[in-house]
């Protein structure tokens, strides 16, 4: 495969980027929630002085700056509820965003999908055919968590031994019959517990919108573990589907790591050995890349970019 390049810069600021766009849809998750929070409270009470009677100053304070926000618009309620939603489907100034597997959960278990909610596929799924599996590294909020985690995990091999191991691709597929099978006999809730990212989105919203602990805090625990213990983010390479359907869906996406042949060393695996997805740039793969950058920063040739593929070719040749 033939790449044109495109110079966007140092591996570095791609990883910097990463950590800020998600640390930005973690805010937005909290925004949410919070906006949630205020939409019933505006619902129930519609009066700061009984929104503090019932739930207390803090409550009051934000139930005001928000009252203040949306009341710019004729109608604070409506204005605020095109602002809506959490990991499952979320609404942006009206702009409705889906979750692919969700899409699909709704479709097994109802046979039937409602026009807006299938239209907020239309972001997600442009983003994966163009980019590949970028929504990993860019704005799914577990991944930061298994980031960091995975710098915690080098830290501790150091003085301790962890085993490295391989599940196999298959694995996320069958997580995703399993939890296919079990929301269309019992509930969608069963997503909470097997994605990561809407664990992360059901805590953050019984954190803030309900003022309680979810569950779901339990999922976090045992997929952190399985990052500390079991390999480098572990849970994003084997057990997670959506970045596994994302993969697929990218598979032949117009923008790709590219390696200039000529400049990389044959004896070097660095870039294999720090790759999060065990992607192998040397052999030009692209379909697990969530272009993290980190291949590019410790490739001592600089032989790795980001780039356009040569031709934007969705099917192989025959």
């Amino acid at each position: 495969m033939q790449f044109k390049e495109i110079k966007i810069g140092h591996g570095k600021r791609l990883i910097f980027s990463s950590i800020i766009s998600r640390i930005v849809v973690i805010m937005i998750l909290c925004a949410l929630a919070a906006l949630t929070d205020y939409n019933n409270q505006k619902l129930a009470y519609n009066n700061a002085r009984l929104v503090e009677m019932s739930s207390g100053s803090t409550s009051k304070f934000y139930y005001e700056t928000a009252d203040r926000f949306f009341s710019l618009h004729k109608e604070p309620l409506q204005a605020s509820q095109k602002n809506a939603g959490m990991t499952w489907s979320i609404r942006l100034m009206g702009v409705p965003f889906t979750d692919p597997i969700a899409a699909i959960s709704v479709l097994v278990r109802r046979h039937s999908m409602e026009t807006g909610f299938a239209l907020g596929l239309l972001a997600p799924l442009s983003m994966a055919l163009l980019f590949g599996r970028v929504f990993c590294s860019y704005i799914c909020p577990a991944s930061l968590m298994f980031f960091f985690i995975s710098r915690i995990r080098k830290l501790l091999l150091r003085w301790f031994l962890f085993p490295e191991w391989s599940a196999g691709k298959g694995m996320a597929w069958g997580v995703l019959a399993g939890g296919l099978a079990v929301a269309s006999i019992f509930s969608h809730g069963v997503w909470s517990l097997i994605l990561p990212y809407f664990a992360i989105g059901q805590t953050v919203f019984h954190g803030l919108a309900m003022g309680s602990l979810s569950f779901t805090v339990a999922s976090l625990v045992i997929f952190a573990m399985f990052d500390l213990f079991l390999g480098k983010q572990f849970t994003c390479r084997y057990v997670c589907p959506t970045g596994r359907l994302l993969g697929f869906i990218g598979t032949h996406s117009p923008v790709a790591i590219r390696r200039k042949a000529s400049d990389c060393l044959e004896p070097c695996t660095n870039c294999q050995d720090v790759c999060p997805m065990q992607v192998n740039p040397k052999l030009d793969e692209t379909v697990d890349c969530s272009m993290c950058g980190e291949c590019m920063v410790v490739c001592p040739t600089q032989c790795l970019s980001l780039g356009w593929r040569h031709t934007l070719q969705l099917h192989p040749k025959e």
